[in-house]
């Protein structure tokens, strides 16, 4: 015991370059034993992981496993540099202490940020999977832009820990001169930006989803949703079969009418308008009321329906009805009903110049203040 405490003291008080001689000594033990590891995980660690894998069906942890083991054993040996830093700090300088310390930091994230760059797509299928099992389709959209957004997200803090490291003060400017582009880049696409978030308000509040009839202020026609997109929605014209795509914005500013949504379960379109009939009797008026009751009980798929006289404007009179039917067969019900009600008038001799059939008000209007200006 002695003679080993006289040896460590030896070895205590003699210098190599400066550096005490024992604790050269340890770090160079250390940089072995790092090495050591570093094989022992490349060679026995990583293959027992890979047999085990190569019994599983799926093939995303051999995916895993070979996007991990580069990168693992690299940071095995970061961590042993670290180490012998630790060890022989007292022999370097303040300055160059922290650059020691800052070189590795990167080399640290660098090496984390390399793993998930090259598993970001591994982390979007992961997503997918887990979006599969959810009610909402908002998910379904924004997870094909994750991987991007990992990717992105991993040089971004790598350029800014690079700029840190080796800019010094200079990397407070770049990150200010980068926050001022991304400023100026969010107003020159400011309407693109405002599509996405309308994107994301048409999901959560439900206003429409893809397979929904619907009618939209300033088009004229009706629609099927055929896709939601982040910028924009896809709508199938059926009268002309061609696909029309808007802007979200413009959908959720504008006033969307969705046939498809229900105040209950029984799914149902509305058959609505207004009748106004030039000088015809109160007789007349009742027996109208009656023969549209009569046509509406006369057609199948009718889930309910209304009819209201509205009183005397000018010299028509006024009766509206309001009528619920079944998705199936709307079409053929709604060209059956208004070719009953004509054959009705013509029943009470009412001339066709004196009947009109109002089915959209805002452009009967329109049309009747066109006129009034010839």
């Amino acid at each position: 015991m002695d003679l080993l405490e006289q040896i460590w003291n030896s070895l205590g008080e003699i210098t190599i370059f400066g550096l005490s001689a024992y604790k050269l000594l340890f770090a160079i033990g250390v940089l072995l034993l790092t090495l050591i590891l570093q094989g022992f995980i490349a060679g026995v660690i990583i293959k027992s992981i890979e047999g085990l894998a190569a019994n599983t069906e799926s093939d995303l942890d051999d995916q895993l496993i070979a996007i991990i083991k580069e990168p693992l054993s690299w940071l095995v040996l970061v961590g042993g540099f670290w180490a012998v830093h630790i060890i022989l700090v007292e022999y370097i300088s303040d300055e160059l202490n922290t650059l020691i310390t800052d070189v590795l930091g990167l080399a640290a994230i660098a090496l984390v940020a390399n793993v998930i760059y090259r598993s970001a797509p591994l982390l979007g299928q992961l997503l997918q999977y887990l979006t599969i099992h959810t009610e909402t389709d908002l998910d379904d959209l924004l997870v094909p832009y994750f991987p991007r957004l990992f990717r992105i997200a991993a040089i971004v803090v790598v350029c800014i820990k690079g700029a840190e490291v080796f800019l010094g003060a200079s990397a407070g400017a770049l990150i200010g001169l980068l926050g001022g582009a991304g400023v100026a880049l969010g107003l020159l696409f400011k309407d693109i930006i405002y599509d996405w978030c309308c994107a994301i308000i048409i999901y959560t509040d439900g206003l429409y989803r893809p397979g929904d009839w619907i009618a939209v202020t300033g088009l004229s026609g009706f629609f099927q949703v055929s896709e939601i997109g982040l910028r924009t929605t896809k709508l199938y014209s059926w009268e002309w079969g061609s696909i029309i795509k808007m802007p979200n914005s413009r959908m959720v500013g504008g006033i969307v009418d969705n046939w498809s949504q229900n105040r209950a379960d029984v799914d149902e379109w509305g058959i609505t308008g207004t009748l106004k009939i030039d000088g015809i009797t109160a007789d007349q008026v009742e027996r109208i009321i009656a023969g549209v009751d009569e046509i509406f009980k006369s057609i199948e798929g009718f889930l309910a329906h209304y009819i209201m006289f509205q009183g005397v404007e000018g010299n028509a009179r006024n009766i509206k009805y309001v009528s619920y039917h079944t998705p199936a067969g709307y079409s053929r019900a709604a060209r059956e009903f208004h070719l009953k009600v004509m054959r009705l008038m013509e029943k009470e001799g009412i001339a066709a110049q004196n009947v009109y059939i109002i089915t959209d008000a805002e452009t009967y209007a329109k049309n009747m203040k066109m006129a009034s200006k010839n």
